[in-house]
């Protein structure tokens, strides 16, 4: 965690002592988000993380939206369960996931194309051990 940005380790540790670890925290911009700065960052492939002011948390129960603010961080969550699909939207061009809540869907875009290759992978998992155990318990 100390590799983090001050801003966001301060929302995960908030997590931690709530009893909700992260299992991955990737510096991302949900389109609710999107501003001109963290635009021309995400455009270039930013790798300087502590100027990143937007990203994506993965609990084993929430996906988190993370966005760092002068007095405190503003926390959009997500229940897993609720997430319905996630597809790629521009794969090639500019690394932007469409992840489906429900009937809504939210478009993220990565900073850094492995960050969306992972999370993407990750997401999959999710849903297909959801599917899994759905099908499972309609058997018995």
């Amino acid at each position: 965690m100390e590799t983090f940005p001050k801003k966001i380790r301060k929302s995960l540790s908030g997590l931690v002592q709530a009893g909700e670890p992260p299992v991955m925290a990737l510096p991302a911009v949900p389109r609710r988000y999107q501003d001109e700065k963290a635009m021309a960052f995400a455009r270039i492939g930013a790798f300087d993380e502590v100027k990143i002011s937007s990203w994506i948390v993965v609990t084993e129960k929430n996906l988190i939206f993370v966005r760092s603010g002068l007095l405190r961080n503003r926390m959009d969550r997500f229940p897993l369960s609720g997430i319905t699909g996630v597809e790629y939207v521009k794969e090639f061009q500019d690394n932007t996931l469409k992840i489906r809540i429900g009937e809504a869907a939210e478009d993220v875009r990565f900073y850094h194309e492995v960050d969306g290759v992972r999370f993407f992978k990750y997401m999959l998992d999710v849903l297909k051990r959801r599917d899994e155990t759905e099908k499972a318990s309609r058997q018995i």
